[in-house]
């Protein structure tokens, strides 16, 4: 699984299943076997299967941000950032400027 491109979906999808009142969104990783769900439960609390396992609940804000520095705090590592020439930085680049205005 091609790691920028999993993190532009799994941002994308929490955006939208956040925003656009979807009730579940279920990440599941390209060429491989890692899948987490999310479904909304009462209020605004989340809660979060990997595979077969619960993991628990959390409310959406806390999740957001989570999610948000985990993914800047990766990038911002000198190993991790993508090239200028790589094909996925325009999409990562959008996916978190949208997740930043959506949730922070």
């Amino acid at each position: 699984m091609m790691l920028a491109i999993a993190i532009v979906e799994i941002l994308d999808g929490l955006r939208r299943f956040l925003l656009e009142r979807r009730s579940e969104y279920t990440f599941v990783g390209a060429d491989s076997s890692f899948s987490v769900s999310f479904r909304k439960t009462k209020g605004e609390r989340i809660a979060v299967q990997c595979g077969a396992s619960r993991l628990g609940e959390v409310d959406a804000t806390t999740l957001c941000r989570a999610v948000l520095s985990g993914a800047e705090t990766f990038f911002q590592q000198p190993k991790n950032k993508l090239p200028q020439s790589d094909p996925a930085l325009e999409d990562l680049t959008s996916a978190l400027e949208a997740f930043a205005r959506a949730f922070r």
